[in-house]
């Protein structure tokens, strides 16, 4: 299953809601400001990030500037207390499944959600296409 947690409908959002439908992938959308994130929710994304709290928080956001955050010496416990109290801080919208994450829409990226046996099929049927029926590959 996927998950997608969003505290503003912007075009990454609904882009990424539209992928997901596109290709049939099941999808759990959250709006994070209605049902905050619990301390263990907010664990788990820290665990699966791959570069911890900067792939999470929006340095651009008011939310995150107001709070003035030192992202270098700032604990897990205050980050945690600060997603909680202010979603805002999140970049919009956060994807993940059980070991993968990425954060807002980038249709390059997106791709690590489909299944591998699909990645393989679609790849096998686009290479399919530029073969000649001897095995050559055909050239432009």
């Amino acid at each position: 299953m996927v998950y997608l947690y969003f505290h503003t409908n912007d075009p990454s959002k609904r882009k990424a809601i539209r992928w997901f439908r596109d290709h049939k992938i099941p999808v759990m959308e959250r709006n994070i400001e209605k049902q905050p994130l619990t301390a263990d929710e907010v664990l788990h994304l820290l665990s699966i990030s791959l570069n911890g709290t900067e792939d999470l928080i929006s340095l651009r956001s008011r939310d995150t500037k107001a709070l003035k955050m030192n992202r270098p010496s700032v604990t897990i416990n205050e980050f945690t207390a600060a997603v909680q109290t202010s979603p805002r801080i999140l970049k919009n919208p956060i994807i993940f499944d059980t070991n993968k994450l990425i954060t807002g829409f980038d249709q390059e990226k997106m791709g690590i959600f489909i299944p591998q046996s699909e990645r393989r099929l679609e790849l096998s049927e686009l290479l399919a296409k530029f073969t000649h029926p001897q095995g050559h590959i055909k050239l432009a």
